[in-house]
């Protein structure tokens, strides 16, 4: 393993206490925290830190449920790799603006909405603050359709990206995309479509680490234990009019995935059960600068696996940014 990366990577058994005693303070004192009002003035949370030998800057797309803290690792690993690391919190999600009432809800109307903060976002801090106008995109999850979207839009921003886990189709278990897009249709039209879906839930403080996308129980709980500190980071369950909002999202990111010219890395998790990996292939076979690196023996959220598979991964990511940025 290359020896920057391996400096850099954090055994579970230390999680804690480099957590606790290096990360966070670090995090608290050099990130910069500032609100940015989008497109429709909506207040959007972000974070930065700019790196004085700034090989470029990665810009953060998280994904469903998720806030800043639980970047704080890839934050740290990025900024020490020679990236400025910048961060939002989507509408809905963290200290950023709701459209509902409950914390713990997921909602949008579009993920257009989601793509034109980001625009927003990155031109308002991003490009404002970097030292290299140089741009990464790192988008996990939810964030990666998002990513993959804001990239067939907006081709001009990034020089490369690295799509981890991307939801670029969904895993709807015993449900068809129709059935989700006509019932959430059904539901916004009588004006339920903030109710939780049926499979979702709202936040309840139960720690449910066996069952979460996580193999690390020592990020899992840090993660948990700041949404019972933080009630802005309890977001957690998925609307009738996100899930609807989510599956057309995912169908017209395919279909303009020959959009996306740029070097793409993704990264696919072999025991995933939250995003379809057929929609990587189809992904991948569409666009003409994707490489797929499968990590096989990996949940959903690779960067908070095993010792062994993280290690395996940031080597990946970083190789690859070294080719794609000279």
């Amino acid at each position: 393993m290359r020896e920057d990366v391996a400096n850099l990577m954090i055994s579970e058994k230390d999680f804690d206490e480099v957590m606790s005693t290096r990360i966070e303070p670090w995090i608290n004192k050099e990130f910069t925290k500032r609100s940015i009002s989008s497109y429709d003035g909506t207040k959007l949370a972000c974070y930065y830190n700019v790196n004085p030998d700034e090989k470029a800057a990665v810009a953060f797309c998280h994904g469903m449920g998720e806030f800043f803290p639980k970047y704080y690792e890839l934050a740290y690993v990025f900024y020490n790799m020679g990236y400025s690391v910048f961060f939002i919190e989507h509408r809905g999600f963290g200290f950023s603006q709701r459209a509902v009432e409950r914390l713990d809800h997921i909602y949008v109307e579009s993920y257009s909405e989601y793509v034109d903060d980001y625009k927003e976002f990155m031109d308002k801090v991003v490009t404002q603050y970097s030292k290299s106008h140089k741009y990464v995109l790192f988008a996990h999850s939810m964030g990666g359709g998002i990513g993959t979207l804001f990239l067939e839009k907006y081709p001009q921003y990034f020089q490369t990206a690295i799509l981890s886990s991307p939801m670029h189709r969904m895993n709807l278990g015993q449900f068809k995309p129709w059935q989700v897009s006509l019932l959430g249709g059904l539901m916004k039209m009588f004006g339920q479509g903030d109710k939780i879906v049926p499979g979702q839930r709202e936040f309840d403080g139960i720690n449910v680490w066996e069952k979460s996308s996580s193999m690390s129980k020592a990020r899992y709980d840090f993660q948990f234990n700041k949404r019972l500190a933080v009630p802005e980071y309890t977001t957690y369950g998925g609307t009738y009019a996100w899930s609807a909002a989510s599956v057309k999202a995912t169908k017209k990111l395919l279909k303009n995935a020959a959009d996306v010219k740029i070097p793409v890395l993704v990264c696919q998790a072999g025991l995933d059960t939250l995003v379809d990996n057929e929609g990587h292939s189809i992904f991948k076979e569409a666009t003409d600068n994707t490489t797929l690196k499968v990590f096989s023996d990996s949940k959903h959220e690779i960067f908070n696996a095993t010792d062994e598979i993280r290690e395996q991964y940031f080597e990946t990511v970083f190789d690859y940014l070294d080719k794609t940025l000279r």
